[in-house]
């Protein structure tokens, strides 16, 4: 076995019995685009002399060439490589071996033997912020699903060794309930004197009982801060039920229910570690209600101890009316005190509309039930063309939240009209999140609009239970629709929307690629039951383009990140078996070896070798 390394000047060759490679180590800098990527050889002979052991120290090599590779670059103009070479954390060639190594002769070599390569993944919604404030699942006392008297019965159990003064937990289940929902006198009739705040299954819901909305001061006279989308769900005399939709609480609680902010820190420096572990490169943090500050001071403190494993675009997050008087001047705030190389703050999210298990997101027909209405969205269509417009001025991008087709169809309406205003393109990127129900007649308006539709895979298994009993067939039966994104010739960008701790396992980009491949839980293998219409099965091609250009073109950065490129940022991964031939309930199972961001190592390490 022969290494190669070097600089510009010169050449080396330290050669080595492969039997005798124990471990070839890399270290990683944090800093400037330029800053070195140290490489430590170290080879260990078993049985050999103590004086036999070869320790080469590469700490001035900062660029090198990568042979006899299967490169996906998630460049149409040329999809498939086997080489590239790195210079300046950017890619400077890509082709074959031998003109790779013609392109930069004394760079150091490395071989990576026929190993699958693919840029780096972007992960283009996701809330690392979330999972570090709403805290872990008490494993030994869950909320039962089986039934509303098991429920009540946990409940029971729980209140006798739990002495906490507020009882939070979660999750029941939403399909147990009708459109009138869970009311707060079945939890009175346990839990008279203490609060209790039980969260439900779709994250958008809580269940209080009267103490919880006695504390918070929500009574008759409290206002619904979004009537018809977060709001209190009143009985025929205006009082509150103790159901309380999506945001609603959000101004009564405040800070109050935060964690110890080392708690956060530690999820979040987990999940994050977790991320890039599975190769996630960049990440859009979709937004963390109102604790903007409070998250992204620890992610600058995450980076400025070296321990920010990727590039992080933060957000806005908008989820009541009131906010959008001030977003764009508390983004503009966000990037003076925290933006840096690794952190980056280009966008404002509004969550739009809700979920179709609690029949808050907004949808062209009514739902199943008794005046169970057809949803709203936090704006008017003439509301949010007027921001669109605001932003366009500012050249600040827009992410929303769009569940229900009558909420996709105002966006596109909004931004349509926009474009007409200023009779052209738009200074602003615009994205579409979750699109859960998508009339076939704006399919093809994306690819028109210039709008890129993000899609969470893991959802396309059936993990979320309840449309069929809210929205019904044929539209619960026809979720999840990227391919006529597709075909009509959108950008698809795909993303794991992971908001707790318990389902980071479902962040990972190969668990999503293998749900959305299949339309089957994983759980399941292959014989989970599959998610109609079982013609919306994505092709591997099609999931590895979402999760790399399409979400660099999601973040405006489709010039420096997405794909495999002279002169793009050196972000890529390698992986351990082939994305491309392993069984499709295998998927999940794949683990990059290495990770690479800007031609530094982020996980793994550089176990190739030049033969």
């Amino acid at each position: 076995m022969i290494f190669a390394y070097g600089d510009r000047g010169r050449q080396t060759m330290v050669t080595a019995n492969i039997s005798c490679l124990k471990s070839y180590c890399s270290i990683r800098i944090f800093g400037a685009r330029d800053s070195l990527l140290i490489l430590t050889i170290v080879l260990f002979c078993s049985g050999c002399a103590e004086d036999e052991v070869v320790h080469q120290d590469l700490r001035e090599q900062s660029d090198f060439i990568l042979i006899d590779g299967k490169v996906i670059t998630s460049n149409p103009d040329q999809p498939i490589a086997e080489a590239f070479v790195v210079q300046d954390g950017h890619f400077s060639f890509i082709g074959s071996s031998e003109d790779a190594r013609q392109h930069a002769p004394h760079l150091l070599v490395l071989d990576a033997s026929g190993k699958t390569i693919l840029p780096g993944l972007i992960d283009s919604h996701t809330h690392p912020g979330m999972i570090g404030f709403l805290g872990e699942d008490d494993e030994e006392a869950p909320v039962p699903k089986t039934s509303h008297g098991d429920i009540l019965a946990w409940l029971d159990n729980y209140v006798t060794w739990h002495s906490g003064p507020v009882i939070q937990a979660g999750e029941w289940p939403t399909i147990l309930y009708g459109v009138e929902g869970p009311h707060k006198s079945e939890l009175d009739k346990i839990v008279k004197w203490r609060a209790v705040m039980l969260f439900d299954d779709s994250g958008h819901s809580q269940w209080l009982n009267s103490s919880a909305l006695k504390l918070l001061g929500i009574d008759k006279e409290t206002p619904d801060p979004a009537p018809g989308l977060s709001y209190f769900v009143r009985d025929k005399n205006g009082e509150a039920t103790g159901w309380v939709k999506e945001f609603a609480l959000v101004p009564y609680i405040g800070d109050a229910l935060l964690p110890d902010r080392k708690d956060i820190k530690r999820r979040m420096s987990e999940f994050l570690d977790f991320l890039s572990s599975k190769g996630v490169t960049t990440l859009f943090d979709a937004g963390n209600l109102l604790f903007h500050e409070e998250i992204y001071e620890i992610v600058a403190e995450l980076e400025k101890e070296g321990r920010l494993p990727l590039r992080y675009f933060g957000s806005i997050h908008i989820v009541l009316p009131s906010q959008i008087e001030s977003a764009i001047a508390e983004l503009k705030d966000l990037r003076a005190d925290y933006e840096s190389d690794l952190i980056k703050f280009e966008t404002i999210k509004i969550h739009f509309d809700g979920v179709q298990e609690i029949r808050t997101a907004a949808m062209l027909d009514p739902y199943i039930g008794k005046n169970a209405g057809r949803g709203r969205t936090l704006f008017t269509e003439d509301e949010l063309t007027l921001f669109v417009l605001e932003l366009h001025r500012e050249q600040i991008d827009l992410h929303l939240h769009t569940v229900g087709d009558r909420a996709i169809r105002i966006a596109l309406n909004a931004a349509q009209r926009a474009q007409v205003e200023v009779d052209g393109p738009l200074d602003c990127l615009i994205s579409l999140s979750h699109l859960e129900i998508l009339s076939e007649a704006d399919a093809a308006r994306f690819a028109e609009l210039g709008i890129v539709a993000n899609f969470t895979p893991h959802w396309s298994g059936g993990y979320f239970q309840g449309a069929h009993l809210t929205s019904g067939p044929p539209r619960s039966e026809n979720m999840y629709r990227a391919m006529p994104i597709f075909k009509s010739g959108g950008v698809v960008s795909f993303s794991s929307d992971t908001t707790t701790y318990t389902e980071m396992i479902r962040a990972n980009p190969f668990y999503g690629m293998q749900v959305g491949h299949n339309r089957q839980e994983v759980d399941g293998g292959n014989g989970a039951v599959i998610l109609p219409p079982k013609k919306e099965r994505l092709d591997l091609d099609q999931l590895v383009q979402g999760y790399t250009i399409g979400g660099a073109t999601q973040l405006g950065q489709e010039g420096d990140l997405g794909s495999i490129e002279v002169d793009k940022l050196a972000d890529f991964l390698t992986l351990k078996e082939d994305l491309f031939s392993v069984d499709r309930y295998e998927i999940h199972t794949l683990e990059p070896d290495l990770v690479v961001v800007n031609g530094r190592v982020m996980h793994g390490e550089f176990g190739f070798s030049e033969e």
